[in-house]
C-alpha cells in the first residue's frame, strides 16, 4: 500500500514541526530526507514537459529523472527489515514520489514547497 502524505500535516501555521509521537516523527524525517534531497536536484525542465505540453505519446513515455536518496527503506518504521535503497522524483509541480527498489513500499509527498526542507533555488523572472 502506497503512503500518501502531505507536509503540511506535521506542521503548524509558522511552518514547524507539531508535537508528534515518535513514529509519526520516524516518518516525518523520513519523508524530510526525501523533500531535501529530491528538491535540491530539481530540473523544472522536465516536469514541465510532463503537466504542460499537450498530451503525446512521446510525453507519456518521458519521466523526470529518479534520484537515489542516501535513506535506507528500513528507516520508515521501526522493526522493518528491508535493506533497500530509496529513490524518488518530482513528478508535478509540488508532488514527489518516492519508492524502495528492493520491495513494494512507495508513496508521494504533497504540500513540501515553501518548507523549511525545500531547497530549490530561488529562480528570478
Amino acid at each position: 500500500m502506497a503512503l500518501k502524505a502531505n507536509l503540511m500535516q506535521f506542521l503548524d501555521d509558522t511552518g514547524n514541526e507539531l508535537v508528534l509521537t515518535e513514529q509519526a516523527k520516524t516518518v516525518f524525517k523520513f519523508l524530510t530526507k526525501i523533500v531535501s534531497s529530491v528538491s535540491e536536484k530539481l530540473d523544472y525542465s522536465q516536469i514541465n514537459k510532463l503537466s504542460i505540453e499537450p498530451l503525446k505519446v512521446e510525453s507519456l513515455k518521458a519521466k523526470p529523472s529518479t534520484i537515489e536518496v542516501n535513506l535506507n527503506c528500513n528507516s520508515r518504521a521501526a522493526g522493518l527489515s528491508c535493506e533497500g535503497r530509496i529513490e524518488a522524483a518530482c513528478i508535478a509541480i509540488d508532488l514527489i514520489e518516492w519508492h524502495c527498489d528492493s520491495c513494494e513500499a512507495a508513496g508521494t509527498i504533497a504540500g513540501w514547497q515553501g518548507t523549511q526542507w525545500d531547497k530549490q533555488k530561488p529562480t528570478l523572472h
